[in-house]
């Protein structure tokens, strides 16, 4: 297994206050991670004061007996190389951290003070009523948040579910302070106690040494009782067989339907729903959504989503829905339960099953990406579930093949059980939710369309995913060979440059393979651009029924736009990943969309961008950043004028210009010999037959140094939001490695200085920002209650202060630089880490591919005087330039200096230099 924990032999003990616990005792790991589950989530709010478990919450951080500061404890998890963090959801609350290995005997003593002893410290709790507030407003338009609380409307007003989980200002001023300070202490004494909590520990020190440590540090907590669940049905009988017309903020049309489920997500031997969601999700020729494809009704399905407790959950089958597939939503829904008639009916062959067994097996055997303190936090809550014996084997393959159990999970199939949700601009409503203003309706669906649905007619052109070829019986590793641990180039002519790797570290029968194609026409202007997106959209959507079935069987492939063209990149099993290239590469320099599918995708491309225009303010400004300083980057704002305008001839003629003249770039790297190396390189430049062009510039603006530059960025939302860029100088290893250190020295201050001190907005922070490696910095706030001006003075203020004064950060210096080097020195995680690490480095003419290690040998040997002497002329404005890109909200405007006020990018771009 290559789970990074070893969940499977787990050692379970109970404390005697009732306390449970799971140790993993990780010896080969440097980092220890700790999650503490309690069942005190939104359902335990009280009917008068809803969200009060979200604030209990926030106040844990913000002091408790031994640490009596706000986040004091976050700064003192972060001097022990780690992190903390929570979130308050339904039924429990979570709290988890990581530290470096054996710090975890410093920090576990704190973190059981935090939970046992907080303040909740009147003026910090007033602070954090705002900052729930600014989250509150922060999500109002937010269509999740919206379809959310509609949910909760039109489900039983005597479930919990109902409750509304954020809380706002609206809510906790009807108490007085010491009013809210004493609730929190009720519920707190009521649920934070140690029958009510589960813990997950994984970590290198010695099980003994560990088990002694979480006595000592949670022995003290009150025993307390377990919270009672015993809640009512999810829905009453009204409340199933309904249709919820709901209007959304973005452009969008979507259909869902509800099955409304008992807790047989539990089920972890035979887990049905997975079976279940696995064959309704296929995307493969004969499925569902091929079937909806091929009638223009929907362009997406996701199987098996849905929330869910203890003992209930939704299963939900979500459909991106066409305007033609909106008008026959009756046609869908009998489509789907003709399907489920199919997967009804192969219950007696358990082939299927099995194969997705296998599936199951392969993806944990060889898992990557796996976020271990993700993992920890779900155990945390399983174990108030599940029996140790049964915890053991959560992450293990499908059990055994049982019918009786798949027939009952699929008898709640059924149409009386579902609720259908229609989310369009064009729905009748008649109905405002609460706190959100989302409108919406409630009808029964008809007796006759139930009726059908019951009696669903056989569709010849639906069938069920045939036996997987891409699935193999055995996958062996190749001898390692010398010399080719690091990239070599097996081939460098005019147009076409091969990379080959072998993976000698993880020893994994996987790898990756990277095609970069640059193209000058896909990247000569708007047009150009439009026509690109036109074609990808076109070009993914053909291939995804032909090749899913290599995505389920873990040889996963990616097309993707850059600034340059575009880029094919495969990962997963090696097995016939060479193959499934080689199919892609003829597949992709052979399409060609038809004037329909151009009109189709050219339709949705103009969705996705509209859509783009009500990202959050914040996510707004950093996307017009990434324009503004790359030469060959596009706003959506032009995009959506130049895809409105492209034609089904003109994206023909360019695409044909693009693929007549280009420059490919190419790396292979993992469980490959030299030999199938060259082989799969002798294929590419067969099939690149017109690989003779020059690779593309990624040029960076360059900002000079002095005053600042000004951008507003139009934006549908009323927050107002600022980023403050500063560009270094230089891509050097000085530059960089300073730009580094100063954002990491500023970040926390920053933070507690304009988030928790000044209230100035619930997004507060900073970051570490390179543009085609180029080093830069941004500062950003987001604000539903102060003005752009102010806002910029408050982070202008802040920051040239302690520029001023860094002197005051001699003291952290050390600590930081550690941390720093520690972020740096990480080894690669997985393969395909590594192999995009490595592929970076390519981009980046970095060969000796250590650029990580310069860095981490330049900011050792950097002096505190160096990093003095470079905030010195960062405060006298000599040395970065500076970009500030605000929108202005439900506030005026920022008044700028028209001589440095960027009105036009088009204008901006034709002017500035480049780096």
């Amino acid at each position: 297994m290559n789970n990074l924990i070893d969940f499977e032999s787990a050692h379970h003990f109970t404390l005697k206050n009732g306390l449970r616990v799971m140790l993993c005792h990780q010896p080969k790991s440097d980092t220890s991670y700790v999650s503490l589950s309690v069942r005190a989530g939104h359902f335990y709010d009280p009917e008068d004061c809803q969200g009060l478990a979200h604030l209990l919450e926030h106040m844990l951080f913000m002091g408790s007996r031994h640490f009596p500061k706000p986040n004091a404890i976050n700064s003192y998890i972060e001097q022990h190389g780690g992190s903390i963090n929570a979130w308050t959801g339904t039924e429990y609350a979570n709290y988890h951290y990581h530290c470096d290995g054996n710090k975890i005997i410093q920090t576990l003593p704190a973190f059981a003070n935090m939970i046992r002893q907080p303040i909740l410290d009147e003026t910090a709790l007033v602070n954090e009523i705002n900052a729930i507030d600014a989250e509150f407003h922060f999500k109002k338009k937010d269509d999740l948040r919206r379809l959310y609380q509609i949910h909760k409307e039109t489900c039983n007003p005597h479930h919990p579910f109902t409750k509304f989980s954020v809380g706002n200002t609206n809510i906790f001023s009807a108490f007085s302070v010491a009013e809210l300070r004493t609730a929190l202490k009720t519920l707190h004494k009521n649920y934070y106690c140690a029958s009510n909590m589960c813990l997950c520990v994984a970590s290198p020190v010695p099980e003994a040494q560990l088990e002694a440590l979480i006595t000592q540090a949670f022995a003290g907590l009150e025993r307390g009782q377990l919270a009672n669940d015993n809640w009512p049905d999810l829905y009453t009988k009204q409340q199933l067989g309904i249709q919820i017309n709901i209007k959304p903020l973005q452009k969008a049309r979507r259909m869902i339907v509800t099955f409304a489920l008992p807790g047989i997500h539990n089920d972890v031997e035979t887990k049905p729903l997975n079976y279940v969601s696995h064959l309704l999700g296929d995307e493969g020729e004969g499925s569902l959504l091929a079937f909806l494809k091929q009638r223009n009704w929907a362009v997406n399905l996701i199987a098996g989503s849905g929330i869910e407790g203890d003992k209930f959950k939704d299963f939900n089958i979500s459909f991106q829905l066409t305007q033609e597939g909106l008008a026959a939503k009756e046609d869908i829904l009998t489509a789907l339960f003709s399907y489920l008639q199919l997967i009804k009916s192969s219950i007696d062959e358990p082939w299927r099953y099995e194969e997705k067994a296998q599936l199951t097996a392969l993806a944990l055997d060889y898992e990557e990406n796996v976020k271990p303190l993700n993992l920890v936090s779900e155990y945390a809550q399983h174990r108030f579930i599940f029996s140790p014996k049964e915890i053991n084997s959560l992450r293990s393959t499908i059990g055994s093949f049982n019918a009786e159990k798949l027939n009952e999970a699929l008898s709640f199939f059924a149409p009386q059980n579902l609720r259908l949700k229609i989310i369009s601009p064009d729905v009748f409503t008649d109905k405002s939710c609460a706190f959100y203003d989302a409108h919406y309706s409630v009808k029964p669906l008809s007796p006759s369309l139930l009726y059908s649905l019951n009696h669903p007619p056989l569709m010849d052109s639906l069938r069920l995913p045939p036996p997987n070829p891409y699935l193999s019986n055995a996958y062996h590793l190749v001898l390692p060979e010398a010399g080719y641990g690091t990239p070599n180039k097996l081939i460098d002519k005019e147009g076409l440059r091969f990379w080959f790797a072998q993976d000698q570290q993880f020893f994994s029968p996987k790898g990756d393979i990277y095609i970069s194609f640059d193209m000058a026409a896909f990247s000569s202007s708007l047009a150009a651009v439009a026509a690109k997106r036109i074609w990808l959209s076109a070009l993914n959507d053909y291939l995804q029924a032909k090749y899913y079935r290599a995505e389920i069987a873990g040889l996963h492939y990616r097309i993707y736009g850059h600034q340059a063209g575009f880029t094919i990149h495969t990962r997963g099993f090696t097995e016939q990943q060479t193959l499934l290239v080689n199919q892609l590469l003829d597949a992709v320099t052979a399409f060609s969309p038809t004037q329909k599918s151009f009109e189709h995708y050219k339709e949705l491309q103009l969705q996705s961008l509209q859509n783009s225009l009500l990202n959050k303010p914040t996510n707004r400004l950093f996307s017009r950043l990434s324009v503004l300083i790359q030469r060959n980057t596009q706003a959506p704002i032009e995009l959506l004028d130049a895809v409105t305008h492209s034609t089904y001839e003109a994206m023909l003629a360019t695409c044909k210009e693009a693929f007549s003249h280009y420059y490919v770039d190419s790396f292979m790297h993992g469980n490959w010999s030299l030999e199938h190396a060259n082989t799969f390189a002798d294929a590419l430049v067969t099939q690149c037959t017109n690989a003779n062009g020059k690779p593309l510039s990624r040029a960076v603006s360059k900002l000079s140094a002095g005053e600042a530059l000004y951008h507003h960025v139009p934006c549908e939302h009323d927050d107002a939001a600022v980023v403050l860029y500063l560009q270094a100088p230089s891509p050097s290893l000085t530059d960089t490695a300073l730009c580094m250190v100063l954002e990491q020295m500023l970040a926390a201050p920053f933070f507690n200085a304009l988030r928790t001190e000044q209230q100035l907005g619930y997004i507060v922070g900073t970051g570490y920002v390179p543009h085609n490696q180029h080093p830069g910095m941004a500062f950003y706030v987001q604000s539903p209650s102060t003005s752009p001006k102010k806002l910029l003075d408050a982070m202008t203020s802040f920051l040239f202060q302690q520029l001023d004064e860094i002197e005051f950060y001699r003291f952290y210096w050390p600590t930081i630089k550690q941390n720093m080097l520690k972020q740096l020195e990480e080894r690669d995680l997985t393969l395909s880490m590594k192999s995009q690490r490595l592929w970076v480095a390519l981009g980046t003419h970095d060969l000796a591919f250590n650029r990580n290690s310069q860095l981490a040998a330049c900011i050792d040997a950097l002096t505190f005087e160096e990093i003095q002497l470079y905030a010195h002329k960062l405060a006298r404005r000599e040395h970065c330039g500076e970009l500030i890109l605000y929108a202005s909200g439900k506030f005026e405007d920022l008044e700028t200096p028209e001589e440095r006020t960027v009105r036009s990018i088009s204008e901006f771009k034709a002017q500035v230099p480049y780096y």
